[in-house]
């Protein structure tokens, strides 16, 4: 069952439970606009901030957080109008979303840097506020993430594939419902129509972590299910790879898309790789 939601102004009262009980309640914090739904939990530093995939909640880390929570101090939260957090008044753009991020870790007092573990377009999402707040993160972990010209690299194997992408998220959201989720959509097909997000420049070389399934599939319906697809994919992460001089890329083909679900204990590894290298640089 799902915790009781609390607000931020409960914050005193929640000192006196016990520390497993606080680590799980997600709590509503103001970031002056509206509040976001906000888990915390662990100790130490530097803090481990986890960025979900494409309309998803704090939840989409629960497999893992509270492993992490082992090692370091630990923020997973909702986006705007996700899960309990509040709408807001932005337009759910990437950019907007990582300006409201860091107002959530103002707003937490959350010391910097950080380190940034994110998956899938989540991933996209944390390299734009690595460009925008490039002193504020000192490391990251991509789980499977979002390439910004993912479907031009397919396209370059089997031209119909742009085609067929925008015909699919077209078809899906005429079904969804008006909200975040159907905004984040929209964004993440402008993206990949334009190929890039306004403001983003190419990662620092900073401790990184590249996660990346190969996992086959059967029937593949589309080219980036693929084999060559998937060449294609590790391929594109490869190259944040090479951006740092710490890094490791970890190919896996016993986990699916959502590799955090399947193989819990490889992005611990990976967090736990970075951690080690900004801690003693």
């Amino acid at each position: 069952m799902r915790p009781a939601l609390l607000a931020a102004v409960a914050l005193p009262a929640l000192l006196i439970l016990p520390a497993s009980l606080v680590a799980q309640t997600p709590q509503l914090v103001n970031i002056g606009t509206h509040r976001l739904e906000v888990v915390r939990a662990g100790t130490g530093s530097p803090t481990l901030v986890f960025e979900a995939g494409l309309g998803d909640t704090w939840e989409d880390w629960d497999s893992v957080y509270l492993k992490a929570a082992e090692l370091s101090s630990v923020v997973v939260y909702s986006r705007s109008g996700l899960g309990h957090s509040e709408p807001g008044p932005g337009n759910h753009s990437a950019r907007t979303e990582m300006t409201e991020l860091h107002r959530l870790l103002d707003s937490l007092h959350v010391p910097r840097p950080v380190i940034l573990v994110a998956r899938s377009y989540g991933g996209l999402l944390s390299r734009l506020y690595i460009s925008m707040y490039p002193q504020e993160v000192g490391g990251l972990v991509l789980v499977d993430g979002t390439h910004e010209q993912q479907v031009k690299r397919w396209g370059q194997i089997d031209p119909k594939y742009p085609e067929q992408f925008r015909s699919y998220f077209d078809s899906l959201t005429k079904t969804m419902k008006p909200g975040a989720e159907l905004d984040e959509t929209r964004e993440t097909v402008r993206i990949q129509a334009l190929g890039t997000v306004e403001g983003l420049t190419p990662l620092p070389d900073i401790p990184l972590a590249v996660l990346t399934s190969m996992r086959p599939s059967p029937k593949p319906a589309y080219v980036n299910l693929t084999a060559r697809g998937h060449d294609v994919w590790r391929a594109m992460h490869e190259e944040w790879a090479q951006r740092s001089h710490y890094a490791e890329h970890i190919v896996t083909v016993k986990a699916g898309h959502a590799i955090q679900e399947d193989q819990p204990q490889l992005v611990v590894d990976a967090i736990r790789f970075v951690l080690d290298r900004v801690r003693n640089p």
